[in-house]
């Protein structure tokens, strides 16, 4: 293994999405010299992905009657009272700076003729406040203007890139972290730092259908596990409602919450607009509930429609078209007979499936986790804004707005500052005994069957003792990282979930008695660690194994 020899970096960032470009940005702006891991190439994420928009409250938004306060309380209560009400308020007021630190590295949203921002709604808001670049392209438009800032700072040389670089330990001295280990191509490297970020994104690659890209392998909650984090609300994993069913359409994607926020509606293939009968905002129900409405139908042996043709017929022709520019595109060009769909005239078949992770590594307002030395932010850390589910559009807000709070925090804390865990019910989870390989189809399987919008307790305990039996096994040293990480979280989350026996938010326990459904649990928050002999051992599973 080769370690570099150069002088020890002020903060390393493992990660690229939003959160990552962010913190390098404003690492560079207070003189923290960053360096980014970037596990593909740069600004590969499932940030990319995001098409609904930004939410933040402007001077456009409180024109139209929006306010902090209603922002804050919208979080609140799709967070089904699980939110940490300090880090929501910090995250909402934080909001109008963070567009303008965007709008400074060249992120243009959407404007109309006079110059305003052009603002959406989307499900559970109450009022107008999302804010998009080229309609529903969002995500990409953010994080092409993000890398071009940082692309450009590196050739100043106040930073560093590097592409192609797979973290797979963290590097820890007297129980502070103090570098990375990853692989760049065919060699292992390690890396000393001062601080560590992780901005490492979801765990998408645990489920069989899912909206995040490949390279969403929970890296981050393994490699924080293993340096003996806290890891938090694991059980609340969000399903977004309407990914075009893969099973039909395997590349067409999702189609964004925006489009229902249009007026689009859900339909069974016999015309029963069966959100209505659900929840009295119907399709703008809080996402939890509207994935389980379409999975409950699926289940009842319905099919599930999307049908914006009603968007079309009321907003004139070309009108969908014109606002969700990538969908359609994407919609016409998923079918290999090139024939497509077209949203303005076909119904869409939609499912649910995995979207996001509410829970993560847990951290303060400034983005420490329980370990000095490392810093968390995005999907991978569990800041509690999101609660049991996160309200929509709130994610990119939340990544950037905690990326660049801990960055700055880095600069005044001393080499012991940590966050304080005192809040959380702190459990560890049980040791494995590996006895068989396990493979990744086999993991995603499971959990798509076991962890998915229903859960039961004694489905809860099959994937548990499927875990605790199995090893994971992959091909390369790449895909044994990433399976592995997934792994760990599976037995997290698997914990978490067998721990809240009643239902909350986007944990739904189909099993839980009655007197305990709703927000009798909300104020218990789960945290987990591995046991000691997990701890950054990566030759435990092979000597196990091997016994």
């Amino acid at each position: 293994m080769n370690r570099e020899g150069h002088s020890s970096p002020q903060l390393v960032i493992v990660g690229s999405g939003v959160a990552g470009l962010c913190a390098a940005l404003q690492g560079v702006e207070l003189g923290l010299n960053p360096i980014v891991l970037s596990k593909d190439k740069l600004g590969d994420s499932n940030s990319k992905l995001a098409q609904g928009g930004l939410s933040a409250v402007t001077a456009a938004s409180i024109s139209h009657g929006d306010s902090v306060a209603k922002h804050v309380a919208d979080t609140l209560s799709a967070g089904a009272g699980h939110c940490g009400v300090g880090p929501v308020q910090y995250m909402c007021s934080a909001s109008d700076e963070l567009v303008q630190a965007l709008e400074s590295y060249a992120v243009n949203f959407d404007r109309d003729e006079a110059g305003t921002y052009e603002l959406g709604l989307e499900a559970a808001h109450s009022a107008h406040r999302i804010l998009h670049i080229q309609g529903d392209a969002t995500g990409a438009m953010m994080v092409h203007a993000l890398v071009r800032a940082v692309r450009a700072l590196e050739a100043e040389h106040k930073l560093r890139i590097v592409e192609d670089a797979v973290v797979t330990d963290l590097e820890l001295q007297d129980g502070k972290v103090t570098g990375v280990k990853y692989l760049h191509h065919d060699g292992e490297q390690s890396l000393p730092a001062h601080a560590v970020l992780l901005a490492t994104g979801g765990l998408g690659q645990l489920y069989a259908a899912s909206t995040n890209p490949q390279g969403a392998t929970a890296d981050g909650i393994g490699l924080a596990a293993r340096a003996g984090a806290v890891i938090a609300d694991a059980e609340f994993i969000q399903f977004h409602p309407t990914l075009v069913d893969p099973a039909q359409y395997p590349t067409a994607g999702m189609v964004s919450e925006a489009v229902r926020g249009e007026g689009a509606i859900l339909v069974n293939e016999t015309g029963q607009r069966f959100m209505k009968e659900i929840h009295p905002d119907a399709e703008l129900a809080p996402r939890d509930v509207v994935a389980r409405g379409i999975h409950g139908q699926i289940q009842a042996g319905h099919r599930v429609y999307l049908d914006a043709r009603v968007v079309e017929e009321s907003r004139g022709s070309g009108f969908l078209a014109k606002r969700f520019p990538s969908i359609t595109a994407r919609l016409a060009a998923c079918a290999k007979d090139g024939t497509g769909l077209d949203m303005a005239h076909d119904l869409i078949p939609v499912v649910a499936a995995q979207h996001y992770f509410m829970g993560g590594i847990y951290t303060d307002t400034a983005g420490r986790t329980s370990v000095p030395g490392l810093y968390a932010a995005g999907e991978c850390a569990n800041t509690t804004v999101h609660g049991a589910n996160r309200l929509a559009s709130n994610s990119l807000l939340e990544a950037m707005v905690f990326a660049r709070g801990a960055v700055t925090a880095m600069r005044g804390d001393s080499p012991a500052a940590s966050c304080e865990v005192d809040a959380l019910s702190i459990q560890q989870i049980d040791t494995p005994n590996p006895a068989a390989p396990l493979g990744l189809e086999q993991l995603q399987t499971a959990a798509s069957a076991k962890l998915g919008v229903h859960r039961t307790a004694n489905d809860l305990e099959e994937m548990a003792q499927l875990l605790a039996k199995g090893a994971p096994v992959a091909a390369t040293a790449r895909e044994q990282a990433e399976l592995r990480n997934l792994w760990i979280t599976a037995r997290i989350i698997t914990a978490g979930a067998i721990a809240r026996i009643e239902s909350l938010g986007a944990h739904h326990r189909v099993d839980a008695p009655e007197n305990l459904s709703g927000n009798a649990g909300a104020g218990i928050r789960y945290g987990w660690t591995l046991h000691p002999s997990e701890l950054n051992n990566e030759n435990l599973l092979s000597k196990e194994m091997n016994a």
